[in-house]
């Protein structure tokens, strides 16, 4: 009788809406917010050390950083299995911008000059899902994989009415992961989601960064595919 009541038990189970997601593909658009880890104590003594080899003396300085922006992405998936997709995505994560001020000197004279440095990422991404079905249609789940990035910084120096501007471009594969909890109707699933793209950027350059993610996402999943 208890062997009859544990099968007729995981029949109901895997009949159930949270275990009866189909294989197949499915697409979607994400719309959120970006924030970069940029250490800003660090930009400050980079700039310090560059006016230090051209002979100049720094008296006195500030800075501030502007470090969250509007982020998007799309995305095309595969169910493989109720607890299992994967995912090719793109995701643009905006910019963060780093400006400062500097009072030096070069023995005889000073002179105010001011640093903006811009840097921007987006590029494709893969990752593999790992999903725990819940009751009435709710899931979560938890992502890893690759991001393949394209970062871009810009930096502009000004004294007065003298203007230089220099860039660098450089990409790479970098390391992410997250996690998120989502909800499926019909056809429909709606996501809320944290990604971390590790070490994005260029340490000779700017320095690496972590760039978290959170967005809101909406996907739709193709029948007979």
């Amino acid at each position: 009788m208890k062997s009859r009541l544990a099968l007729l038990t995981l029949a109901a189970l895997a009949s159930s809406p949270a275990l009866a997601a189909e294989r197949g593909f499915y697409a979607g658009l994400d719309l959120g917010q970006a924030s970069y880890d940029l250490d800003r104590r660090d930009i400050d003594s980079q700039i310090v050390d560059a006016f230090d080899s051209l002979g100049l003396a720094v008296l006195s300085g500030s800075s501030s950083s502007s470090e969250d922006g509007f982020t998007y992405g799309i995305t095309l998936g595969y169910q493989i299995l109720p607890y299992l997709a994967v995912e090719a995505s793109y995701v643009d994560l905006d910019d963060a911008e780093y400006r400062g001020i500097a009072t030096v000197t070069d023995g005889v004279a000073t002179a105010d000059f001011r640093t903006q440095v811009t840097t921007e990422s987006s590029g494709p991404a893969l990752s593999v899902l790992g999903i725990l079905p819940l009751p009435r249609n709710w899931e979560v789940y938890a992502r890893a994989g690759v991001y393949f990035s394209s970062t871009d910084v810009t930096a502009r120096l000004s004294s007065g009415d003298v203007v230089s501007a220099a860039s660098d471009s450089s990409n790479s594969e970098e390391f992410l992961w997250g996690a998120g909890v989502g909800y499926s109707r019909d056809q429909w699933t709606v996501r809320l989601d944290y990604q971390q793209y590790t070490d994005v950027g260029d340490e000779d350059v700017l320095g690496e960064v972590n760039v978290d993610r959170i967005a809101f996402s909406a996907l739709y999943r193709f029948k007979g595919f």
